[in-house]
């Protein structure tokens, strides 16, 4: 079974998209798919990068390519109310389900993206958090927990890695290949990605 790593935050709608066709391909590649929440802006800081609303311009393409990629994906899409917004809370609240209820990681993600990104609603209050755990089963009491300074590390520890290991933003996903820890950024690579290890590519809906 091959293992791909998928760093991640709820802010990044190509990690969302990635996300959801990688969880489509795992059976098809065999795959283990570890899912790994990290604080963008803190990669950002890390590497000066710059989120893509910072520049006008990219800013007005991104809304097209969104509505692309939702189209050519099947993921709704829309820029949500306030967006970017600060999603640091969230992240330590993933990074705590990732501890306490692993299981639910996928699910509580995907509900947390889909409140966001296909809803347009904020994702950070302790009331959007605990929605999401009602739809994924999750615990509610973790919620009261985010702040505690384990989480914040680990949070810390996650992102830091994320950079070590060469990322610049997410979606960051990772795989050993050819005895290399290698990544390919974005969701638009995920075809190179099965060129590179020799798997089927259907387009991001295999089965459409």
């Amino acid at each position: 079974m091959r293992k791909i790593e998928l760093f991640y935050d709820i802010i990044s709608p190509y990690s969302y998209l990635a996300f959801e066709v990688l969880e489509r391909y795992r059976r098809l590649w065999d795959l283990e798919l570890v899912l790994r929440p990290a604080f963008l802006g803190g990669v950002f800081k890390a590497t000066g990068n710059q989120p893509p609303v910072s520049l006008a311009a990219r800013a007005s393409h991104l809304a097209h390519d969104l509505r692309r990629n939702s189209k050519y994906c099947e993921v709704v899409l829309g820029f949500p109310d306030g967006f970017p917004s600060n999603t640091l809370n969230t992240m330590r609240f993933l990074t705590l389900v990732k501890q306490a209820q692993p299981q639910q990681l996928s699910a509580v993600s995907r509900a947390l993206w889909q409140r966001h990104w296909g809803e347009g609603k904020e994702v950070s209050s302790p009331e959007a958090l605990g929605s999401a755990c009602v739809v994924a089963g999750v615990d509610v009491g973790l919620v009261d927990r985010i702040a505690e300074q384990e989480v914040k590390d680990l949070l810390k520890a996650a992102t830091d890695e994320a950079v070590a290991r060469g990322a610049f933003g997410f979606p960051a996903v990772f795989t050993l290949h050819e005895g290399e820890d290698q990544l390919f950024f974005g969701s638009d690579r995920l075809n190179v990605l099965a060129f590179e290890l020799g798997l089927p590519w259907h387009g991001p809906v295999p089965n459409r």
